[in-house]
């Protein structure tokens, strides 16, 4: 038992619609699902494949990543083992040298001068080092024989300088702001008068407070006042007696140390980055600075002496960088390790100490690249599966439309018979017959369409029968309401027997009951004339005009009794029409009549026209009455309605419109309305013009 009644039917649909249906139902379902399960599972292997080789690529390669990172990390601390070491003996024999008094030549004096500065300096170069005595300290014959005995440091200098490539230049500087440096440069033009060397870092950071051990130790990267740009140093410091007398140091570029040092061949087209030991980056190679967002510092424009340190800035510090934060904390807490991060895209750093410094090589490469094999074996099984997608549905495309071909055929050949019994059926409802049965191939569809042909003659038979008696009756009926309305006109107009008031209402009670059976009559004469097309039509021009004013004039009295006003509202001149005039003044005796009768009590009754279109002229019966439901709008012209007005006072059988409209369309002209409850209705009658 249903609580909320009956289940609403599905809306039929065509039967082509239904058969294609009924082959996605039962056929193509079925093997789409069938072929979808296959793509599944083949996707489902394919991906768990690549997640495997995926992950033991990753294994594989970040494994070797991080022994990368290891024996890069050792090869750099041997290389700079034996920098340091060769600035140990540096530094001894700049100790003995600082202790010994030496003879130097008057060639060698010959090339050194005071500036106006108060600076010693060198002037020219025979192959040893430049001098610079900046004069910080007031220089006198003791700071000149400082100089004199390191003289003979130079073949030291030049063996050390030319011993590895990595080295750039070679030096010592003194606590009273002595600088001896090889090779040789001018150094008025680069150093500063009155220079503080020891406020430096390349001084500073090997004394005692720095340095306690007394040992070589590397520098973080600084700008070279010497003007080599931007560079790393190591620096030992020279004891005398009772105080630190020098710090000797041996550069190394940072442009050396990116083409030599982090030249390195990793997996993956990865590179290596060296980061000092308090995180900033001493040595960046191109390939990471589009990653990192930076560009390395390995010169510098000297457009003045440099006057204190000058350390990269604090972008170059991954320490401080937010994007590098999980990493830098591992870092800082172990001395070597792995993890993911992402940059612009995903990517595995690894890193390790360099022993000595401190420093640590960090070493990045982009996850994707690692994954080169493992993702060229995806696309080959993306290609494929891709492939068989491309051909399944080309597949199903040529199979749907061989479907499609033949549902369509076979609904044709179902549905063209039906289609014939549709319109034999549209025929009959007409009023029309049926003459031959027709061919069908199917027994049953030739049998239906045999009883067709029956029933459209038996129904003829009826509706002929249905006319006849209408018509006959309806003459019938005219004789005797003619004798009815011709008495009660005597009556009423009887001379020297005049009729009581109530009397005379009776009498034309009468009169009024009997016009209207004739107007009803009449109307049932031309309904039977229409269905069995006994009306002959007679086009010609005509004047609209007077056959409205005579339609009015036919309601005025009815109008009166009801307080309506009827008006025309029509231009200076109107154009001819060509229509069989009798029937166009039935239809507007119709449309008038229907417009008094639904009026309200002192409405109003407006015949107006449109000369907009060139092919018709439009007359538009308004009135100001009750209006019309628009559930009621599709039945407005059909015969015997009234519209919820059966058993209203409203005179009429449901008739009128119903003709007006068929002898609207019998001779080519438009009835059309609008309407609304309570707003009154327009009909709107449209006439070929003559």
């Amino acid at each position: 038992m249903r609580l909320f009644g009956k289940a609403r039917a599905p809306a039929p649909v065509p039967l082509k619609t239904w058969l294609w249906r009924a082959y996605v139902r039962a056929a193509l379902v079925p093997l789409l699902l069938i072929e979808l399960g296959f793509l599944s599972i083949y996707w489902a292997t394919n991906q768990v494949v690549y997640e495997r080789s995926a992950a033991a690529i990753t294994q594989i390669s970040s494994d070797g990543l991080r022994d990368a990172a290891t024996r890069e990390a050792n090869i750099i601390a041997h290389r700079l083992d034996a920098i340091s070491a060769l600035t140990k003996v540096y530094a001894e024999e700049t100790g003995r040298a600082l202790a010994t008094p030496a003879t130097v030549s008057a060639a060698e004096k010959g090339r050194h001068a005071m500036t106006a500065e108060g600076a010693f300096v060198t002037t020219a170069d025979n192959g040893g080092s430049a001098v610079f005595y900046s004069g910080f300290v007031p220089v006198g014959p003791a700071e000149k024989e400082k100089v004199w005995r390191t003289v003979p440091l130079d073949p030291l200098m030049r063996s050390i300088q030319q011993a590895d490539p990595l080295i750039a230049q070679i030096y010592l500087n003194t606590w009273d702001s002595y600088n001896r440096i090889y090779p040789w440069f001018d150094v008025r033009g680069v150093y500063a008068p009155k220079m503080d060397i020891p406020s430096y870092n390349f001084y500073y950071e090997a004394d005692a407070a720095h340095n306690p051990e007394r040992k070589p130790v590397w520098t973080d990267a600084y700008v070279d006042p010497a003007g080599g740009g931007w560079m790393v140093s190591s620096i030992a410091p020279v004891y005398g007696p009772d105080k630190l007398e020098a710090v000797v140091g041996i550069d190394v570029t940072i442009s050396t140390i990116v083409e030599r040092v982090l030249n390195i061949a990793l997996p993956g087209d990865g590179y290596a980055v060296l980061v000092g030991r308090d995180g900033t980056i001493l040595a960046l190679p191109p390939e990471g600075e589009s990653d990192l967002g930076l560009t390395e510092l390995v010169g510098h424009k000297y457009e003045e002496a440099i006057l204190a340190d000058t350390f990269k800035p604090a972008e170059f510090n991954i320490f401080t960088k937010h994007m590098l934060s999980g990493l830098a904390k591992e870092m800082r807490a172990e001395a070597e390790g792995l993890r993911r991060i992402t940059l612009d895209e995903p990517m595995f750093a690894a890193w390790s100490t360099v022993a000595g410094p401190n420093w640590q090589l960090l070493v990045l490469t982009h996850e994707d690249r690692i994954l080169t094999e493992s993702t060229s074996l995806r696309s080959q099984l993306s290609f494929v599966s891709q492939t068989m997608v491309g051909i399944l549905v080309i597949f199903y495309a040529i199979f749907f439309a061989v479907l499609w071909r033949r549902s369509k055929k076979m609904s044709d050949r179902v549905a063209e018979p039906l289609n014939a019994f549709e319109g034999r059926m549209a025929v009959i409802a007409q009023g029309g017959t049926l003459d031959d049965p027709g061919q069908s191939e199917i027994t049953e569809l030739q049998r239906v369409a045999e009883h067709l042909v029956k029933m459209g003659d038996k129904l003829d038979a009826v509706n002929r029968a249905k006319s006849d008696f209408l018509s006959a009756m309806s003459h019938e009926l005219r004789t005797p309401l003619t004798a009815i309305i011709g008495y009660a006109d005597l009556l009423e107009g009887s001379a020297g027997q005049r009729l009581d008031g109530a009397r005379l209402a009776q009498v034309k009670a009468i009169s009024k009951a009997g016009w209207t059976l004739v107007r009803l009559v009449e109307m049932v004469l031309d309904l039977s004339r229409l269905e069995r097309q006994d009306i002959q039509l007679k086009a010609e021009p005509i004047d609209v005009l007077p056959l409205v004013e005579t339609a009015l004039q036919v309601m005025a009295p009815e109008a009166a009794r009801m307080g309506l006003t009827m008006r025309i509202e029509a231009p200076d001149t109107l154009p001819q029409v060509r229509c069989d005039s009798e029937v166009l003044v039935r239809i507007l005796d119709q449309l008038i009549s229907n417009a008094v009768k639904y009026n309200i009590e002192g409405g109003a009754v407006v015949v107006s026209f449109d000369q907009e279109s060139s092919n018709d002229l439009a007359i538009r019966v308004t009135d100001s009455g009750i209006g019309i439901a628009p559930e009621d709008h599709e039945t407005v012209f059909e015969a015997f309605q009234r519209l919820g007005h059966e058993n209203s006072t409203i005179d009429g059988a449901g008739v009128g419109l119903a003709l007006a409209r068929r002898f609207a369309e019998m001779s080519g002209c438009g009835l059309s309305f609008e309407s609304a409850p309570g707003a009154g209705t327009t009909f709107t009658l449209r006439v070929p013009r003559a």
